[in-house]
C-alpha cells in the first residue's frame, strides 16, 4: 500500500503544485512548495541530487550571481526580498532530484485540464457580468469590461502569467495532436480546446503572447507539412489559419485596440495613446538606471534606480507604481550587469540546446515562449513567474516522452457510451 502511495506521490504533488500557482495566493503555493522540500529531503538521494545539480548548474549560478550583488547592494533589505523569491530555484533543483522519471502525457493532461478549469471559470464571471448588464451586441463581450485585465482578474492573475500558463498547455496539446497513438476522438476534443484556448488567450489581449501563440502555431504546421511531407494540403491549413486568426483578431475590440496602440492610435475624443513610443521610453529609462555597466548596481537597487529616472523622464505613472523595466533582459542589465544578462542568456542557451539534443521539441516550444515574453515582462520578478518557469523548466527536463495510447478507438466509444449512460440515468432520476 505504502509502495503505491510513493509511486503515485510526485503526480499528486504535481496536480497541487499547479493547481494551488494558479487558483490561490501566492502564500498558499509556498506552503505547497514547502511540503515539496520537506519531501524532497525525506526522499533524498545523493547520488541523483549531485545528477539534477549538474544538469541544471546554470540556473545555479544564476542564483549565486544574484546573491554576490547583495555584496554591494545599498537596499540590502529590498535585495533579500529579491532572493528569497528566488528561492525557487535550488528548491526546485532539490524537488527534481526526488521525483524521477515522469511521464509527461499524465502531467500535460492534467496541466490542460487544470487550465481548461480555470478558463470556463474565468469565461463563466465576466459572462454572468455581461448578462447582468443586459448589453446590446454580443461584440460588447470583447471589450475592456469583460477581457483583458477584467478577464484575468477573475482569478487574481496578470494577463501576462495567465498567458503563459495558457500557451504551456497549448503547447501540450500540440504533443497530443501529432501523435498516431492517440484516438481520434480524443484528438477532436483536444483540438477543440486548443480552439477555445487560443480565443481565451487573444481575449486576454497580452500582445507578446498572442505573437507567441502565432509562432507556436505556425511552427507546428509546418512541422507536420514536413513530417507529412503534404505541401499543398499544408499551405492551405496555413492560408486557412492566417485567415481566421485576422477575423479573430479583428472581432475582439480591446486586442484590436491594443495592437493598434503600439503604432499610435487616436480616439474620436482626441486622446492620443502611443504604446510603442512609451515602450521605448520605458526601456530607455531602464538602461540609463545602470550605474555599472559590468556587474550592475545589485539587485536591491533596481527599483530606486528605475525610480530615479523615471523622475527624470516624467513618467509619473511608472514612478507612482514603481513598476519594473517591462523587460527581463534590461531588469538583469540594470541589476547585473553585462555579467548578469551573460549568464541569464547562457541559462537559456543551455537549456535550448539541450533539448534541441534530445529532440524535445516540447520543452523548446515552452523555453521559446519564455525567451519571447521576456522582451516585454520580467516574468523572472513575480512568483507566478519564477516559479511556474523554474518547476515546469525542470519538470520538462526530467519527463519521459515515450509514445503510448491516450485512450484507443474502442475506449473513447466505451468512455462516450458511459457518459451517455450516466446522463440518461440522471435524466431519469430527474424525471
Amino acid at each position: 500500500m505504502l509502495k503505491k502511495i510513493k509511486s503515485h506521490l510526485p503526480f499528486i504533488y504535481i496536480s497541487l503544485f499547479y493547481i494551488s500557482l494558479i487558483f490561490f495566493d501566492n502564500d498558499i503555493n509556498s506552503k505547497v512548495i514547502l511540503i515539496g522540500l520537506l519531501l524532497s529531503l525525506i526522499l533524498f538521494n545523493k547520488e541523483k541530487t549531485k545528477k539534477t545539480i549538474c544538469d541544471n548548474y546554470p540556473l545555479l549560478i544564476l542564483f549565486f550571481l544574484i546573491i554576490f550583488s547583495l555584496t554591494y547592494t545599498i537596499n540590502i533589505d529590498y535585495g533579500l526580498k529579491k532572493v528569497e523569491r528566488l528561492l525557487i530555484i535550488p528548491a526546485a533543483i532539490l524537488m527534481a532530484s526526488s521525483l524521477g522519471k515522469i511521464r509527461f502525457k499524465v502531467i500535460a493532461l492534467v496541466f490542460i485540464i487544470i487550465s481548461l478549469i480555470a478558463t470556463l471559470y474565468s469565461h463563466s464571471i465576466v459572462l454572468i457580468e455581461f448578462l447582468a448588464n443586459n448589453e446590446t451586441s454580443y461584440k460588447h463581450f470583447f471589450n475592456l469590461n469583460y477581457s483583458y485585465k477584467a478577464l484575468a482578474n477573475t482569478i487574481n492573475l496578470h494577463p501576462t502569467y495567465y498567458s503563459l500558463y495558457i500557451l504551456t498547455a497549448l503547447v501540450f496539446i500540440t504533443f497530443f495532436l501529432e501523435k498516431k497513438t492517440t484516438s481520434l476522438f480524443v484528438k477532436i476534443i483536444l483540438t477543440i480546446v486548443f480552439i477555445y484556448f487560443s480565443v481565451f488567450l487573444v481575449q486576454l489581449s497580452s500582445r507578446m503572447a498572442i505573437g507567441a501563440l502565432y509562432l507556436v502555431i505556425v511552427f507546428n504546421i509546418i512541422k507536420h507539412i514536413v513530417n507529412r511531407k503534404k505541401i499543398i494540403r499544408g499551405l492551405l491549413i496555413l492560408v486557412l489559419f492566417h485567415s481566421i486568426a485576422f477575423l479573430v483578431i479583428m472581432n475582439i475590440g480591446v486586442t484590436k485596440y491594443r495592437f493598434q496602440h503600439l503604432l499610435g492610435f487616436t480616439y474620436y475624443t482626441g486622446y492620443t495613446v502611443n504604446d510603442g513610443n512609451h515602450k521605448i521610453n520605458l526601456w530607455t529609462a531602464a538602461i540609463n538606471a545602470n550605474d555599472n555597466i559590468i556587474i550592475g548596481n545589485g539587485i536591491g537597487d533596481v527599483q530606486e534606480s528605475l525610480n530615479e529616472q523615471y523622475l527624470k523622464r516624467g513618467l509619473n505613472k511608472e514612478l507612482k507604481e514603481e513598476y519594473n523595466s517591462h523587460n527581463q533582459y534590461i531588469q538583469y542589465y540594470v541589476g547585473l550587469g553585462f555579467v548578469g544578462v551573460f549568464f541569464f542568456l547562457y541559462t537559456l542557451i543551455y537549456f535550448s540546446k539541450k533539448f534541441i539534443t534530445n529532440k524535445n521539441l516540447i520543452a523548446l516550444q515552452f523555453l521559446l515562449i519564455v525567451y519571447l515574453m521576456s522582451f516585454t515582462e520580467c516574468l523572472w520578478e513575480r512568483h507566478n513567474g519564477i516559479v511556474f518557469i523554474t518547476f515546469t523548466l525542470l519538470l520538462l527536463s526530467k519527463c519521459d516522452y515515450k509514445e503510448e495510447k491516450l485512450f484507443t478507438d474502442e475506449e473513447s466509444c466505451t468512455l462516450l457510451k458511459v457518459k451517455a449512460d450516466s446522463i440518461t440515468n440522471s435524466n431519469k432520476n430527474l424525471v
